[in-house]
């Protein structure tokens, strides 16, 4: 059955086609013969059924609309081949016409971000699946997230107040820092006890007491790699491990990271398939989650990375597992 598949996404001049995630199973998609469309999250909207009322005062189809209110996209449908794109249709349409929607909008997670997943919670989940759950997306913040499973995380703390740094700092010599809303590695910050630069970075990052951060124990084991665990429908697709260049100690691909193959531990195992079946009863299906030394450091659901470099290490092609599990819904 071919059907028209929405993938809300950044520009796709943005993406690097050679790695992107996304990209990799839109063009699965295509190749199995299924329309594929794509929208920018700025590109929704919400349809007013007063602009379509007849002469008889009640609301008439546009759009093949239904006469409540119904949030609609202008969308664009994309050929693929050689990993490259050119664009064809362009439309306004519903989008309950989509039966399904990929929501793969890249952090920060912003308040245009929450709007944005607002919209999506509007859609009849009768008509339309979305993956990831817009309430989901709204309600899991990828940092906050890990305080659902605590058995698993690293001593962390989050606060506005530069004292409570400061305590955390004393107690672990060693921590890292991070903006609640921060993705792909920025602003996090390794800072240990004896920097005289701790006050002014705490300062810094919560712009004054403004802003909450978060602060995690340093573990030395980030030093053999951070290791990045896809999941999928509750069941764990893949893995690679992720080392920082020497010159930083980030170890996010889109930092300078370097990509590896890895295996699970049966603890790492144990904790995705813990935490991946968490997720699917919350409506977050695919998912992204990174571990160092067996804790979970963050979990990312707005747009998980890493299927195509997990591809090349193991000789596979996972984005036709996600294909195929966006086609049970069709």
């Amino acid at each position: 059955m071919y059907a028209n598949l929405l993938f809300i996404i950044d520009p796709l001049e943005t993406l690097h086609l050679e790695t992107d995630t996304t990209f990799a199973i839109m063009a699965e998609a295509h190749k199995r013969g299924h329309h594929v469309w794509t929208a920018t999250s700025d590109e929704l909207y919400m349809d007013d059924p007063t602009s379509r009322r007849g002469s008889n005062g009640l609301a008439s189809p546009r759009l093949g609309l239904i006469s409540a209110q119904v949030p609609c996209g202008h969308v664009t449908q994309i050929f693929i081949k050689n990993r490259s794109w050119k664009n064809g249709n362009q439309k306004d349409a519903p989008l309950e016409s989509f039966p399904v929607i990929m929501m793969r909008k890249d952090p920060p997670f912003s308040g245009d971000y929450i709007l944005a997943t607002s919209l999506l919670s509007l859609v009849d989940p009768q008509k339309t699946f979305i993956i990831n759950n817009p309430a989901a997306l709204r309600n899991f913040n990828e940092k906050l997230g890990i305080f659902q499973f605590p058995q698993f995380i690293p001593e962390t703390i989050v606060s506005k107040k530069n004292a409570d740094f400061n305590r955390f700092l004393k107690k672990h010599k060693k921590i890292v820092l991070k903006p609640l809303e921060g993705f792909a590695g920025h602003e996090i910050i390794i800072l240990s006890a004896n920097d005289k630069n701790k006050n002014s970075l705490f300062e810094m990052l919560t712009k004054h007491e403004k802003r909450y951060l978060m602060a995690q124990k340093y573990l030395p084991a980030v030093e053999k790699g951070d290791k990045r665990i896809l999941i999928l429908d509750g069941e764990i697709l893949g893995q690679q491990n992720r080392i920082a260049a020497k010159d930083d100690h980030r170890s996010n691909i889109s930092a300078g990271g370097s990509s590896h193959r890895t295996q699970l531990s049966a603890h790492e195992r144990e904790v995705a398939q813990t935490v991946g079946q968490a997720l699917k009863d919350q409506g977050i299906y695919f998912a992204g989650l990174d571990l160092i030394g067996g804790c979970i450091t963050e979990i990312n659901v707005t747009s998980p990375t890493g299927l195509v470099k997990i591809n090349e290490h193991e000789g596979a092609h996972l984005e036709k597992k996600v294909v195929d599990f966006l086609e049970k819904y069709l």
